[in-house]
């Protein structure tokens, strides 16, 4: 009896394990002020907290393709 509860006691020790990490290494983040998200018109912007745009990756530009030619119309 008791092997058929092992893999639910070992499931759910992982997960508080997991759980107690992130719990962890957020308190240890040190940003004071976590900051908050406000919908704006057109979507929700984050006001406040650690991240600066400097930290975040710019994407790089697209590439522009030609054109293909236009095809005709009248099937010439």
């Amino acid at each position: 009896m008791a092997r058929r509860w092992m893999p639910v006691v070992a499931t759910v020790g992982v997960a508080a394990l997991l759980a107690g990490a992130a719990v962890f290494t957020a308190e240890r983040a040190g940003c004071a002020e976590p900051g908050s998200y406000v919908p704006v018109p057109g979507g929700v912007q984050l006001i406040g907290g650690c991240l600066n745009s400097s930290d975040l990756p710019v994407a790089p530009p697209p590439r522009k393709q030609p054109l293909p030619p236009p095809k005709s119309l009248l099937g010439d």
